[in-house]
C-alpha cells in the first residue's frame, strides 16, 4: 500500500515539468492511476489475487518508480543542468583523465570547478579557507563513469551513472527482501533525501547496490562453500573501492562472522573465517586501484586517506551542528575527531560483547559513529539504511539466541561512560574567538549581504589567524575576503574586521538569517556569531493586484502595511515607508512618469509614514499613458545600518490614455 502511495507522489513530482513537455501529462496519469490501483490491489485478499499475481504488481510498481525517477531526473538536469558539489565533478574529471592514460592521484583537480560549472559554495574548504583540490576517494569511484566517458558521453555522464545506480540498489534490495518486504524497495528509492542526493551529485549512491548486496545473508559466510561464499565479500571490498564510508562497515561484520563461526567450531577456525572474508575483501578492494596503487603509491595514499588527514571544515547534520550553531564546543574540531575514534572503539566493543543481540544493526551502527564527526553529513547518516534493511531482514532466525557475553554490561556502562567523557570534552571547548555582527552592507533591491562589520576579540592566550565564511541555512559559503582588519589577531586582542562577499553566490539573502563562522588551523577551531536576521518585518501593498489599465490622471491609492513573518500586523506609527517606481522594459529598465504623493513625475522611492495602525498611504497617479507598466515596490529602511529591507510583492500598474 505504502509503495502505491509513493507511486502517486511521483506523479504530483513530475506534473511540475508538464509545461516543459506536454507529453508528460500521459507518464503523470499512468502514474497516479497506478499507485490508486497499487494501493487497492495491496487491500485485496490474498486468495483473490494470489501471491504470484501480487509478486508482479509489486515489480510493476517498482518499474514504475523506476521510469518516473528517470523522468524525473531528466528535468531535473534539465532545469539545472550545473554540478552541485566538488565530488562529483572530481570523479567525472579523474574518469576522463584516466580515460587518456593520465593518473589523477596525481593531477590537480581544480580543472574540474570551471569544467563542470560547480557553484564556489560546492567546494570543499580547508581551515585556511583554499578549497581541496585533491581526489580524495578511491579508484571505483571515477572508474564506474569511465565506460560512458570512454564512448564519448560526457555531459552529465557523472549524474546518469549516479542515477542508474541507485535504480540498481533499488532493484538488488527489492530482490533480496523477503516477498512481504519487498515493497519497501520502491518506497526507499522515492524517498526525497535519496533522490535529491542520487541527481545532486552525491556520489555515495554508487556504493549502494554493492554494499546491499554484500549486506544479504552476510551471517551465514562461515557455513557457505563454493563461489557463493565470495559473493559477499567481494561486493564489499568493491564497495569500499567506491568511498571510505564502507570502511566502517567491515570490522563489524568480520567481527560478527568470527563470533557466528566461534557458535559451531574453536576459536581458532573461527578467526580464519574473519581473516578468509577479509581477504578477499581486500583483494577485491585492490583490483580497481591496484593500478594507481603500483603506479604512485604515495599520492594514492595520500588521496584516499585525505578525508581522515586534511584538516577541512566541519559541516554536517551530527553533533558538530552545535558547535557551528550554539556556543556548544568549537574550541577543540581535534576533540571531535577523537571523540569519533573512542565511539568507533565503544560500538565495536559493544557489539561484540552483546553479540548476538545487535546482530541486525551490523550495517547501521557506522552511521552512529559518523554522527559524532567533524563531518557528518546526511549522507553518511542515510547511506547505509537500505544496506541495513537487506542485512536485517536476511540474517539467519534462531530459535533461541545464544547469550551475550556474561560481562557485557560492564562493558557497555565503560563504554558509555567513555564516550560521555569524550563528547563532553569536544562540547565544552570553548571557541577562542568572540564574533558579533556590528553592521551590514546590502545591494539593496537584489536583497542580499555583500559586505559584513564584525567585532572579534581573542579570549586565549595564544595567536589565532581566523578565515572567515558564512552560513546560510544548510550552507557554508566559500570564504568572504578580508577587507581590514589583522590577519593575525593577538593574545587577548580586539579588533574590528570588514570583510566581503567573493562572489554573488556567497551572498546571504537579507530575507533569512545567517551567521559568520571563524575558522582556524592553529588550533584548529571554529567560532561563530549568534544568528543574525536582517530582515523582521516586511511591507504588503493593497491592492495585491490591479487587473485594469488606470486612465491618464486618474488617482488610486496604494496602501502599504507593515506585516511580520507570519503577516501579523506590526501597529507602529511614524516608521517611515519607502515606495519606488521603474518599468521593466524589454530593452532593459526604463524611468517612469508616475506621480506618488505629489511628488515630481518620476520621482522614486518616495516616502510616507504610517498611521497608527502600520500602514502607510500613497496617492498615485501618471500624467502619460504606456505601453509598459509601471512596477511599485516599497520598502524598510534599518535605522542603524540603513540598509532596505523588507520589499513587497511588486504592484504593476497599466497606465492607458
Amino acid at each position: 500500500m505504502l509503495a502505491g502511495a509513493f507511486v502517486v507522489t511521483w506523479s504530483f513530482r513530475l506534473s511540475g515539468y508538464l509545461t516543459f513537455d506536454s507529453w508528460l501529462a500521459v507518464p503523470v496519469a499512468v502514474l497516479g492511476l497506478s499507485g490508486l490501483s497499487a494501493i487497492i490491489a495491496a487491500w485485496l485478499p490474498e486468495r483473490a489475487i494470489g501471491s504470484r499475481r501480487q509478486r508482479h504488481i509489486d515489480w510493476a510498481v517498482l518499474v514504475a518508480v523506476l521510469i518516473a525517477l528517470g523522468l524525473w531526473s531528466y528535468f531535473q538536469v534539465f532545469s539545472g543542468p550545473d554540478y552541485g558539489t566538488d565530488e562529483i565533478a572530481f570523479d567525472q574529471y579523474a574518469a576522463q583523465l584516466a580515460v587518456h592514460g593520465i593518473d589523477p592521484y596525481l593531477h590537480s583537480m581544480a580543472a574540474a570547478f570551471p569544467l563542470f560549472h560547480v557553484s564556489p559554495n560546492g567546494y570543499t574548504f580547508q581551515l585556511n579557507g583554499q578549497p581541496v583540490t585533491t581526489l580524495s576517494y578511491p579508484a571505483l569511484s571515477f572508474e564506474a563513469y569511465m565506460p560512458l566517458v570512454a564512448l564519448g558521453i560526457t555531459t552529465q555522464a557523472a549524474v546518469w551513472m549516479d542515477v542508474a545506480a541507485w535504480a540498481a540498489g533499488a532493484v538488488v534490495l527489492f530482490a533480496v527482501l523477503p516477498r512481504r518486504l519487498a515493497p519497501l524497495a520502491a518506497v526507499v528509492v522515492s524517498m526525497d533525501v535519496y533522490i535529491g542526493y542520487a541527481v545532486g551529485g552525491i556520489t555515495d549512491v554508487l556504493f549502494v547496490p554493492l554494499l546491499v548486496g554484500a549486506a544479504v545473508r552476510w551471517d551465514r559466510f562461515a557455513r557457505t562453500r563454493g563461489p557463493a561464499a565470495w559473493r559477499g565479500p567481494v561486493l564489499m571490498g568493491l564497495a569500499m573501492a567506491v568511498k571510505q564510508t564502507p570502511w566502517l562497515v567491515a570490522p563489524f561484520v568480520v567481527a560478527g562472522i568470527v563470533l557466528e563461526a566461534r557458535r559451531d567450531s574453536a576459536w581458532g577456525q573461527a578467526l580464519r573465517a574473519g581473516l578468509r572474508y577479509t581477504g578477499i575483501a581486500v583483494a577485491a578492494f585492490a583490483v580497481p586501484n591496484l593500478p594507481y596503487l603500483l603506479h604512485a603509491p604515495g599520492a594514492w595514499l595520500h588521496g584516499v586517506l585525505a578525508p581522515f588527514s586534511s584538516e577541512v571544515v566541519p559541516a554536517g547534520q551530527g553533533l558538530i551542528s552545535l558547535s557551528l550553531s550554539v556556543a556548544a564546543g568549537g574550541g577543540s574540531l581535534r576533540a571531535y575527531t577523537d571523540a569519533t575514534a573512542v565511539v568507533f572503539v565503544v560500538a565495536l566493543a559493544c557489539y561484540v560483547a552483546t553479540y548476538p543481540a545487535l546482530r541486525q544493526a551490523a550495517f547501521l551502527i557506522p552511521s552512529v559513529v559518523l554522527f559524532f564527526a567533524t563531518r557528518s553529513f546526511g549522507s553518511y547518516l542515510v547511506m547505509l539504511i537500505p544496506a541495513a534493511l537487506a542485512a536485517a531482514a536476511t540474517v539467519t532466525p534462531r530459535a533461541q539466541e545464544a547469550a551475550c557475553w556474561r560481562h557485557w554490561k560492564w562493558v557497555v556502562l565503560g563504554g558509555g561512560a567513555a564516550c560521555a567523557l569524550v563528547i563532553a570534552a569536544a562540547l565544552t571547548a570553548a571557541s577562542p574567538l568572540d564574533i558579533s555582527i556590528r553592521s551590514v552592507v546590502t545591494t539593496g533591491q537584489l536583497a542580499t549581504v555583500q559586505q559584513l562589520n564584525l567585532a572579534v576579540s581573542n579570549t586565549t592566550g595564544g595567536s589565532v589567524r581566523p578565515a572567515f565564511t558564512i552560513e546560510d541555512g544548510t550552507t557554508m559559503t566559500a570564504f568572504w575576503r578580508r577587507q581590514s582588519g589583522p590577519a593575525v589577531l593577538g593574545p587577548h586582542q580586539r579588533a574590528s574586521y570588514a570583510i566581503v562577499a567573493p562572489s554573488y553566490f556567497a551572498m546571504p539573502a537579507i530575507s533569512s538569517g545567517f551567521r559568520v563562522l571563524a575558522f582556524s588551523q592553529e588550533p584548529p577551531s571554529v567560532s561563530r556569531t549568534s544568528s543574525y536576521l536582517a530582515s523582521q518585518w516586511r511591507v504588503v501593498l493593497q491592492p495585491a493586484a490591479i487587473g485594469e489599465p488606470v486612465a491618464r490622471g486618474q488617482d488610486i491609492t496604494v496602501h502599504a502595511e507593515i506585516v511580520n513573518r507570519l503577516n501579523d500586523p506590526h501597529r507602529a506609527a511614524n516608521v517611515p515607508v519607502y515606495l519606488g517606481q521603474v518599468i521593466y522594459a524589454q530593452s532593459g529598465l526604463q524611468f517612469s512618469q508616475a506621480v506618488i504623493n505629489q511628488g515630481q513625475p518620476g520621482q522614486t522611492p518616495v516616502r510616507a509614514l504610517t498611521n497608527t495602525e502600520g500602514v502607510a498611504t500613497f496617492t498615485i497617479h501618471s500624467p502619460a499613458g504606456n505601453a509598459n507598466p509601471v512596477y511599485f515596490e516599497a520598502n524598510l529602511v534599518n535605522p542603524t545600518s540603513f540598509y532596505p529591507y523588507g520589499y513587497s510583492p511588486i504592484l504593476a500598474v497599466r497606465f492607458g490614455s
